[in-house]
């Protein structure tokens, strides 16, 4: 791994070809039982305005507080399709819970299984993510900004492709030990910036609740530099 730079995309295939094939066939589903529902408290994500509140706003979502020195941001508006705002919410989600495991030390952390379908890319992404840091000693440090995003349908049923731009170039590995940066300087600023995608698929049981099929990413992106 790249002890220049840290966050979760560092380790993303470069290739520009979308993973739509994740999200054309059927993954194993847990929509009975939802991972990590009632381990800890926080409040639904808002309904869109206008729209009467779904199952999914009634669900008990993990909980993720980060530490003062790291900081995740999402500088967007949702869109005004509520299929599209729910999703590109819980692409939010799944984001933050990867980030949050990592911070937590934890491969197997309830927070990111809430917004992936099992044995999905996505959810391998994940989890092989946050143990590249545990065996690396390492958490996250800094800021780490998401921008213009953006949503559609996507050609599988109950799909949503979201896509959007990453800025690493805040951003750094903290050694678990010292607390210290980990950064190696040097490199192309290019190589901080991503422009990723996601699937997302909805529930079949769940209205509102949509979970991580597979993840994409793409380094040095002219949209995103």
């Amino acid at each position: 791994m790249n002890r220049r730079t840290l966050p979760a995309l560092t380790a993303l295939a470069t290739a520009t070809t979308l993973l739509l094939t994740a999200c054309g066939g059927e993954s194993p589903e847990a929509d009975e039982k939802i991972p990590g529902a009632g381990e800890s408290s926080a409040e639904a994500s808002a309904s869109p305005s206008g729209k009467a509140p779904t199952a999914a706003d009634k669900l008990d979502r993990p909980e993720m507080k980060f530490p003062d020195d790291f900081k995740i941001t999402f500088d967007w508006e949702k869109p005004s399709d509520p299929d599209g705002a729910a999703a590109l919410g819980d692409a939010e989600n799944y984001v933050k819970a990867i980030h949050y495991g990592i911070i937590k030390q934890e491969p197997e952390n309830a927070a990111y299984k809430f917004y992936i379908e099992p044995m999905s890319q996505a959810h391998t992404y994940a989890k092989d993510q946050i143990q590249q840091y545990v065996d690396g000693g390492w958490s996250l440090m800094g800021e780490l900004r998401n921008s213009n995003a953006k949503v559609k349908k996507g050609q599988a049923a109950r799909t949503q492709v979201v896509t959007f731009c990453r800025d690493e170039s805040k951003a750094f590995g903290k050694d678990i030990k010292t607390g210290k940066k980990v950064d190696g300087g040097g490199g192309n600023p290019n190589d901080s910036h991503y422009a990723v995608t996601l699937v997302m698929r909805e529930s079949k049981s769940i209205d509102g609740y949509w979970k991580a099929v597979s993840i994409d990413g793409v380094k040095g992106a002219a949209e995103c530099v």
